[in-house]
């Protein structure tokens, strides 16, 4: 695989690691997935905070211009590291006495990304109005998702990235996309042995694997 450099990347929509074929092939791809890897939480913050029309165009490659409201937001917001490379910001804070505990029920508005696909969406609860139900502490949620929940009230809004070993490591933790198009966005990215292979071997990590969520919190309630 011959790397055309970083002016591939532009206007395509398609992910870091398949501009040349394979991650083991391209140096100027690796040393751009390193970077992305060192700079996660500015990547998640800078996708979700563009409207739908702009993320689009960054998501497909658009120029920094675009970019460029959206990073000063991200500097705004503080990551803290909750181990084991999880990281977890408050965008919104909460009200009230009730906080989620680490067995709570939990009502919840999310958007998740896939960080290591330049942000593709592979779920947005907003769009059908159906919040998602999770039952922490039970093995039954994203185990990263779980431990950024902790603490969180009533309309808190939180942004977390979640390294792959966190993240999903099978099709039944929730939460499960609803769509199929999002299901077979999201396994076939994170589920992928081949990909996770070339990864790990080329850069020392699965990039792709890494996801974002971004989740309000509607309703806390004691598990039963």
């Amino acid at each position: 695989g011959q790397c055309s450099g970083p002016a591939a990347l532009r206007g395509r929509n398609q992910p870091l690691h398949n501009v040349c074929g394979s991650a083991l092939t391209c140096r100027h791809e690796r040393r751009g997935l390193r970077a992305a890897m060192r700079a996660l939480p500015l990547l998640c913050v800078a996708v979700s905070g563009l409207q739908p029309s702009t993320r689009r165009q960054f998501v497909a490659g658009a120029t920094s211009t675009a970019l460029a409201p959206a990073a000063a937001v991200a500097r705004d917001l503080q990551f803290k590291d909750l181990g084991d490379g999880l990281t977890v910001a408050q965008i919104t804070e909460g009200r009230g006495d009730a906080v989620v505990g680490r067995d709570s029920i939990v009502l919840v508005e999310l958007v998740g990304r896939l960080v290591g696909k330049q942000g593709w969406t592979f779920e947005d609860s907003r769009e059908d109005g159906d919040p998602y139900r999770l039952q922490l502490g039970q093995g039954l949620v994203v185990e990263g998702l779980e431990r950024a929940l902790v603490g969180a009230r009533v309309g808190e809004v939180r942004r977390t990235v979640v390294p792959s070993k966190l993240a999903y490591v099978d099709r039944v933790k929730e939460p499960v996309p609803r769509s199929p198009a999002f299901r077979n966005r999201l396994y076939g990215t994170v589920l992928n042995d081949n990909r996770k292979t070339q990864e790990t071997a080329g850069l020392g990590a699965d990039v792709a694997g890494v996801v974002a969520f971004d989740v309000k919190v509607l309703n806390i309630r004691p598990p039963r």
